[in-house]
């Protein structure tokens, strides 16, 4: 299994970056692989340029990026309703 943490808020979600430090990157390319698992399952592959010309590939599984997304989508339309009743 590919773990993922899914953070429905991201402001300071990660505040041992401070002191350790980060590259930013730039998200380019999205990609499926079928049967990426070892279950035959489909992975989802992120490709991130750094600004030095290396390359990143983070991978995760379609499902667990699905119910990222899901869960993303669920609290954006709370959020967007608090916002309209306010």
């Amino acid at each position: 299994m590919i773990p993922l943490s899914i953070v429905l808020n991201g402001d300071n979600c990660w505040p041992e970056l401070k002191e350790r430090g980060f590259v930013r990157g730039q998200l380019v390319a999205i990609a499926r692989l079928p049967l990426g698992t070892n279950e035959g399952r489909s992975t989802v592959c992120i490709r991130v340029e750094l600004p030095d010309g290396r390359t990143v590939l983070a991978e995760t599984t379609l499902r667990l990026m699905q119910n990222a997304i899901r869960a993303f989508d669920v609290r954006e339309e709370m959020e967007s309703a608090n916002v309209s009743h306010n």
